[in-house]
């Protein structure tokens, strides 16, 4: 059985491509643009990947997370961010509460990524428990 993967990243062109690659490596792939389209599609169907930008329009990553957590959804995350944040949930600039909420998150890949490392860390989660 194919993974479903949901991608919510407002970067429409990065968005397309790496659906378009996740595709040829035999997932199903559901994308969003925005947080709001990314909650509503989350509440309609079920994932096992979820690819979260932490920057979106109308409701951010980070609360998403928050949502998917609190739901207790059975799903892995990877978190996609142009901050300089590490598994440590280390950062140079003072502490905003950010790192509390990061740490509910199965992986964190910085921007930008090589597609490689996002394809190993799908491969990685989905052996995990059967995701």
């Amino acid at each position: 059985m194919k993974k479903r993967i949901l991608m919510i990243e407002d970067d429409e062109e990065l968005c397309e491509e790496i659906g378009e690659i996740l595709i040829d490596e035999g997932y199903h792939v559901t994308t969003a643009s925005d947080g709001l389209k990314g909650k509503r599609l989350l509440e309609k169907s079920d994932y096992d990947i979820l690819i979260l930008d932490v920057k979106l329009p109308c409701l951010s990553g980070l609360n998403i997370l928050e949502i998917v957590r609190k739901q207790k959804l059975e799903l892995k995350v990877i978190i996609l961010t142009g901050k300089p944040l590490t598994k440590n949930f280390k950062r140079a600039e003072s502490c905003t509460g950010e790192e509390d909420v990061l740490k509910l998150a199965d992986e964190i890949i910085s921007k930008p990524f090589d597609v490689k490392t996002l394809l190993a860390k799908i491969k990685e989660l989905s052996s995990r428990t059967g995701a």
